[in-house]
């Protein structure tokens, strides 16, 4: 934790920042950001979340776009250990993909807004020390109410202390509130969609929409990009089921 020092104006005008750089260019992830990928069941953001962890930790192009190499710790709450294994071998096999600087932590119940839950995860960040932490699905580290903005806060002030003290970037999944049907079909709320409180969106630095638009398909929205300099379109992505492999529709 950094001591508070207020600057002097001349004192910030001559403070020499360091350089921003990113872990997905084009302002997607900065360093010590915070990204959310949201989505309703079925929309592939749980193999997009071990996609992310994987292109990260290789430096591979993250749906076109450059990244820089970064260590990763992938948790996750929702897949039995036995059966997420075997999605990361085929994912890594189906990519030829193998880093090593890439850890996966599975468990069922580890709340990150409570001391138990907040103690074991500091032990790990300490003993491995990873620049991005993936955690998939939000309310599943929750132990409070998603949709009450204390609760949240707590959680949120959490994650703040760890990107704080360990140069954390995070990126969270999380799910959509019940769709809003219209006379045109399911009415686009944009960022309001994420489950939970407003305060999600509001801590985010990014946030990206996914839509199941085939069996296979997603189309990827980027609803808020607080450091983009330029407004990025949707894309279309197909995966490979066979192989896990995640192909840009041009």
């Amino acid at each position: 934790m950094t001591d508070l020092h207020p600057d002097t104006l001349q004192q910030l005008i001559d403070w020499q920042p360091p350089i921003i750089s990113s872990v997905i260019s084009q302002g997607i992830f900065p360093v010590q950001g915070r990204l959310i990928l949201y989505g309703q069941w079925k929309t592939w953001k749980s193999m997009t979340a071990m996609h992310t962890a994987f292109t990260i930790a290789s430096g591979k192009p993250w749906f076109g776009f450059h990244t820089i190499p970064h260590s990763v710790l992938l948790f996750q709450l929702e897949v039995a250990k036995p059966l997420f294994r075997i999605r990361v071998m085929k994912y890594a096999k189906g990519n030829d993909c193998y880093p090593t600087n890439l850890w996966f932590l599975s468990h069922p119940y580890l709340k990150l807004d409570r001391g138990y839950g907040f103690s074991e995860m500091e032990r790990v960040l300490s003993i491995f020390r990873p620049q991005v932490l993936i955690v998939d699905p939000v309310y599943k580290v929750l132990s409070g109410d998603i949709s009450s903005s204390h609760d949240v806060q707590i959680l949120l002030d959490n994650l703040d202390i760890w990107i704080d003290k360990y140069g954390l970037s995070i990126m969270l999944i999380t799910h959509t509130r019940k769709p809003v049907f219209t006379s045109t079909g399911i009415e686009d709320r944009g960022e309001e969609e994420l489950m939970g409180s407003s305060y999600f969106p509001n801590w985010a630095d990014s946030i990206i929409g996914f839509r199941k638009t085939g069996p296979d398909d997603i189309t990827m929205f980027f609803t808020s990009l607080r450091h983009a300099e330029e407004e990025i379109k949707p894309i279309k992505v197909h995966i490979v089921r066979k192989t896990l492999q995640f192909q840009v529709i041009k």
